[in-house]
């Protein structure tokens, strides 16, 4: 991965981290979702945060957002 991509992974990390605390949460994830598909249902979403979650602490961390943004492409 090149470090533009980074970059570019950090910052799209970064504004959906709208509480700035490092991680996103429930809310700040569904917020993603439905900046990709506005008809995401409730229900996926919630399953989308633990399939991403993979410490299950309930949010999402830079390293396992990059590591799921990266499998979309």
């Amino acid at each position: 991965m090149h470090d533009d991509d980074m970059d570019e992974i950090r910052e799209i990390f970064d504004f959906y981290d709208a509480d700035h605390n490092g991680v996103i949460d429930r809310q700040e994830f569904a917020r993603l979702c439905r900046a990709l598909d506005p008809g995401f249902p409730p229900a996926e979403i919630a399953l989308g945060l633990t399939a991403v979650d993979v410490n299950g602490n309930g949010v999402i961390e830079f390293r396992e957002f990059v590591s799921w943004w990266r499998q979309r492409d």
